[in-house]
């Protein structure tokens, strides 16, 4: 059953991404009526807020990862 699931949600998702490519060529070449200028817009401000969030995740791990262990040299008697 989670095969079946599997194809299904995988075909929904080559459908969708094949009809918003033909919705966003028609924009993008002013085939719509909407502001071909959004067509740029909006992708720059997905990738910026996308590196944002990037950017303060790592932060984010950053300042809550526990201190590392302190490593401390062995005496030759415990390299043995």
């Amino acid at each position: 059953m989670d095969m079946r699931l599997a194809v299904i949600v995988g075909i929904l998702i080559i459908l969708s991404s094949t009809v918003f490519a033909a919705f966003y060529t028609l924009w993008f070449f002013d085939l719509l009526p909407l502001d071909p200028e959004l067509a740029v817009k909006i992708p720059v401000l997905a990738i910026v807020l996308a590196l944002c969030f990037i950017a303060a995740w790592v932060g984010y791990v950053m300042a809550t990862a526990p201190p590392r262990p302190k490593l401390g040299r062995l005496s030759p008697r415990e390299n043995r």
